[in-house]
């Protein structure tokens, strides 16, 4: 008698994926997680770098695209140690975002929490219309230089 069982075949074809693939339920090492979102006149940028030191960041901002990048290293383990599961992403990871128009670039700046650098860019104040009087010129000579001949 044989014995089926195709969940149990899925189960391993999706056990083998996920070692060669890396598993969908987590982000790639190269992926950089974060979240943009704007309030009282600034725009935040919330990236997510667990285990990365301030100093090991690098962010810059060129031609109006944030990049953020860094390496996350892992720990050193001994010979004697035993994995029996690693889902710990290690490596360099890097992200670009176009910024919007109407920042003042030259104000950006970056804190440093638990593991999430914030990035903060204020907005440039609007400018308000300006109302310009625009003077209207002819080619023709004021009246008291005009002169006429009788014929």
């Amino acid at each position: 008698m044989v014995n089926l069982s195709p969940a149990a075949d899925f189960r391993a074809m999706e056990e083998m994926f996920d070692r060669v693939f890396g598993s969908p339920s987590r982000p790639a090492a190269t992926t950089l997680p974060v979240d943009i979102t704007e309030n009282d006149g600034k725009l935040y940028v919330r990236a997510a770098v667990p285990g990365i030191e301030p100093n090991e960041l690098d962010i810059q901002i060129e031609k109006n695209v944030l990049t953020i990048r860094g390496e996350a290293r892992a720990e050193s383990t001994s010979q004697d140690e035993k994995v029996y599961r690693r889902e710990v992403s290690y490596g360099s990871f890097g992200r670009s975002i176009r910024l919007p128009e109407g920042l003042n670039l030259d104000e950006t700046q970056a804190d440093f929490k638990n593991g999430i650098v914030t990035i903060t860019l204020p907005r440039l104040p609007e400018e308000k219309p300006k109302s310009l009087k625009v003077t209207v010129r002819t080619n023709e000579l004021p009246s008291e230089q005009v002169q006429t001949q009788e014929a």
